[in-house]
């Protein structure tokens, strides 16, 4: 989402840095592709609070010249946060996930840096709940700016069987997956338990599944995977950066989610033009509605997403009703562009009479 806002906005006004504050990503490099310098801190390696945080971004905050700061997720939303303050510069917090576990400590640090942040962005109407009624952030200081993926990332040259071929499919397989971290969030042992029950139905010999991902749920997985009996129809090959070539290799993609904000693995997967069933947390059902742009089924429920799954796959003209719907569903109301477009204004504001005199750029 971070390219996708990065290759739209505008650089007649806007010049940007990216900074982690642990190690580089692997979405580093294209960052640096587009010309946009990407500083790693190599901070927090072992999790947890680092003070060293704080002095190094207040370094980097004046070496660069930053104008106005904008953090994603909790620990750069509270580091980035706290420097920015302290060189009384302006802020931007982007929250993208529900709570799940809510802390104390976290719930009262974040209503205080709230009072010195310009605004507090959510990526969906649960996350925004979540704001005003857990963290109690005050409703004027709370814009919600859906989350929203870079349509770039989801084109590729090749045809649903070469993709498959590439990935180690046959091109008669029928191929169920999912992308995401792999851990306990994601609720990929539900997904893999809903995926053995389908298999026994008529049919199911040309099934396959593909989870792709790292983290630290891949090794249970894996034993689970055996457990059943899918070690052979269920492959794991870990982080893959062309997904593009991923989504045009499956035909139909499950988001087994516990808890989530507004998943982007499910809006690129529906802008890839996928038929989608998720859990009904978080922001699935804004996306999804009753059924209109993908299937909706509660979550920690196999046999539940198991039903879902082989009623899709029995109805292929739903299948493509739904795909065709979600694609143009995504393209039009969740595109970087959009984000980049609400964003830009958000910065402008920020800034206030600043931003005319900051040689043309903010």
């Amino acid at each position: 989402m971070l390219l996708g806002v990065l290759r739209n906005l505008d650089a007649r006004k806007f010049e940007s840095v990216v900074c982690c504050i642990q190690d580089r990503g692997e979405l580093a490099d294209e960052a640096e592709a587009l010309g946009i310098p990407v500083i790693s801190l190599a901070l927090m390696q072992r999790g947890g609070h680092d003070r060293r945080v704080v002095p190094a971004l207040r370094r980097l905050i004046r070496d660069h010249r930053i104008d106005l700061v904008h953090t994603h997720l909790y620990h750069a939303n509270l580091y980035g946060r706290l420097a920015a303050r302290c060189e009384n510069l302006p802020v931007i917090a982007s929250v993208h996930n529900t709570y799940h576990r809510t802390k104390w400590h976290r719930r009262i640090l974040n209503r205080l840096l709230a009072r010195r942040t310009y605004a507090v962005t959510a990526g969906s109407a649960e996350v925004e709940r979540d704001l005003l009624t857990i963290d109690r952030i005050p409703r004027e200081k709370v814009v919600r700016l859906p989350n929203c993926i870079d349509l770039d990332r989801v084109v590729t040259g090749l045809s649903p069987s070469e993709a498959k071929r590439q990935l180690g499919f046959q091109e008669s397989n029928i191929v169920i997956g999912t992308v995401g971290r792999v851990e306990e969030q994601k609720g990929h042992t539900y997904l893999l338990e809903a995926f053995a029950q389908v298999r026994q139905q008529p049919g199911g010999d040309a099934l396959r599944l593909l989870i792709v991902g790292d983290g630290r749920m891949l090794p249970r997985l894996r034993e689970t995977a055996a457990i059943l009996r899918l070690e052979e129809v269920c492959m794991f090959p870990g982080q893959l950066t062309k997904l593009a070539d991923v989504y045009r290799a499956i035909d139909l993609f499950a988001m087994p989610s516990l808890w989530e904000g507004l998943s982007l693995a499910m809006l690129e997967a529906m802008a890839a033009g996928l038929p989608v069933i998720a859990t009904d947390v978080g922001g699935a059902r804004e996306v999804l509605g009753d059924d209109q742009w993908g299937r909706l089924v509660p979550p920690r429920d196999a046999s539940a997403l198991a039903r879902a799954i082989a009623d899709l796959l029995r109805q292929p003209d739903e299948r493509a009703r739904i795909a065709a719907a979600g694609r143009d569903r995504v393209r039009s109301a969740y595109s970087a562009v959009t984000l980049a477009a609400g964003l830009s204004s958000m910065y402008l504001a920020a800034l206030g009479p600043a931003a005319s005199i900051l040689h043309g750029k903010a």
